[in-house]
């Protein structure tokens, strides 16, 4: 049952690859589903692609965010994935994911996300980008998958093509917004 609504980056296949480059290695059965959404089987329901978040509302404000999204406009811009971490989650669950560095483009289109209609879970000045890899209750599991993902890791590079907004869980798209022109980071 969809109770939410999350904006999320969409990755192209290209980009897709570079991440699954790492994932695909684990040999353990991952879920990317937080614990405590209402939801029965949250392997079945692990259907968003890999992302991350930008903003997540209640299911009731679904048309209200439609329409500012309207509005929304972005150039594509590269990210940096330069490290692997764990956080805890919900539900005395832990959190494996990677860590996206934060860069100017990014946090203007949070800002812009966030003016639309302001949750403080996602406001600007206190949020870690980041891409889940895992959420499990066992932390040796993700201990483990931490160190073995570590062995080979260097930081990449992604672009964001594209935003969506999805009814969650499990994911249906609602709406897909691309970027335009892209924006090349100046070091």
């Amino acid at each position: 049952m969809n109770e939410r609504i999350t904006l999320v980056s969409l990755f192209d296949q290209e980009n897709l690859i570079k991440i699954n480059n790492f994932t695909n290695k684990i040999k353990e059965k991952i879920c990317k589903v937080p614990y405590g959404k209402n939801v029965e089987d949250r392997y079945k329901a692990d259907t968003l692609p890999y992302h991350f978040t930008l903003s997540a509302w209640n299911i009731d404000k679904e048309k209200f965010i439609l329409q500012k999204l309207e509005n929304i406009q972005f150039n594509k811009f590269k990210i940096l994935v330069d490290s692997i971490d764990i956080m805890t989650g919900k539900e005395n669950s832990f959190v494996l994911f990677f860590n996206v560095k934060t860069n100017d483009e990014l946090k203007m289109l949070q800002n812009k996300i966030y003016n639309i209609l302001p949750t403080e879970k996602y406001n600007p000045n206190d949020f870690k980008f980041h891409i889940t890899i895992a959420i499990d209750k066992n932390y040796e599991k993700i201990i483990n998958i931490k160190e073995y993902l570590e062995k080979n890791f260097e930081p990449f590079e992604l672009e964001v093509n594209s935003i969506g907004l999805y009814e969650i869980y499990p994911a249906n798209l609602i709406k897909n917004i691309s970027g335009g022109e892209l924006n090349e980071r100046k070091n």
